[in-house]
This record gives structure tokens, sequence and C-alpha cells, in this order.
């Protein structure tokens, strides 16, 4: 069974849901502006990239955090 966050907002938003989580995760936008790109995150180090990216990727400002 998968597990997720529901509409979080900031990047300390998503460093809790890792934690809480685990790895890997996928960080999915809300309001995605190109609806094919992934962004997973396998380690700790790639989390601010990844958020970065979320957030380039996002016309909204709510995202889901999803442990795959």
């Amino acid at each position: 069974m998968s597990k997720a966050f529901l509409f979080l907002h900031t990047f300390e938003d998503v460093e809790y849901a890792v934690r809480a989580l685990g790895f890997p995760v996928e960080l999915v936008p809300q309001t995605p502006i190109r609806i094919e790109e992934k962004i997973r995150v396998d380690r700790q180090e790639e989390l601010e990239n990844a958020y970065r990216r979320l957030c380039n990727n996002n016309s909204g400002r709510e995202f889901t955090a999803l442990r795959l």
C-alpha cells in the first residue's frame, strides 16, 4: 500500500514528509506545468534539487509526497 502526505507547501514540508515516509518518494505537483515530468527522490542529497524542480513545474503552491 502506498503512503502519501497531501497538500504540502514548503521545503520544510518536504523534509518532514521524507522523514515520516522514508525513501524513495515522488514529489507530485498539484497543478503541473509539464504533466509527464516525474520527480523521484532516492537520497537526502537529492532533496533540495528535487524541490526546486518541483517548484519550477508547479503552477500552484500545493504538492504531494508519495512513498514509492
